[in-house]
């Protein structure tokens, strides 16, 4: 079973591959950022911008009793216009993260959360990985629809991620 210590590892590749494709998709174009591409959250912008919510919503929200941020998280996904306002979100949702997870024992993990959007609680254990499942997912959105312009993704695999973390660039 996962411990704090693994939870608090995992964060950190999530964090650091959230600000990588933060910063990915800031240098595109904005008409190429905001196009409608028919995938979950219609553009690229708008599928970070919902990595970014669920993160927010199970851990701070739910988990902490509120959000990093109430004003951005409040915006409608396509008010966003550019990733600066997504940088300052996503850089206050790490803040926040970081000082919950750096505080959480073992015995935290079977407490209960419910998010608004679920009928019942669900272990504090369970709500972890479920933020980092979903940001995998879509990540593998962002890379397929970043592929079909033409632009290489950042890293993203655990092992490279884990190694640039630790100031190795590879190659692994």
């Amino acid at each position: 079973m996962p411990s704090v210590a693994d939870f608090r590892d995992t964060y950190e590749y999530n964090w650091r591959v959230l600000r990588d494709y933060c910063e990915a998709l800031a240098k595109l174009p904005e008409d190429e950022l905001v196009k409608n591409r028919e995938a979950t959250n219609g553009s690229l912008k708008n599928i970070f911008h919902h990595i970014l919510s669920v993160h927010d919503g199970w851990l701070n929200v739910t988990a902490q009793g509120a959000s990093a941020d109430p004003v951005m998280r409040e915006k409608d996904f396509d008010e966003v216009r550019s990733m600066e306002p997504l940088r300052g979100y996503l850089e206050k949702i790490i803040a926040k993260e970081k000082r919950f997870l750096g505080k959480l024992t073992d015995k935290d993990l079977d407490r209960g959360v419910q998010p608004e959007w679920k009928t019942r609680p669900h272990p504090l254990r369970d709500a972890l990985p479920q933020v980092t499942f979903e940001q995998a997912h879509h990540t593998g959105e962002l890379i397929a629809l970043l592929w079909q312009i033409d632009v290489e993704p950042p890293e993203m695999t655990w092992i490279d991620v884990r190694l640039l973390n630790k100031g190795d660039p590879g190659p692994s």
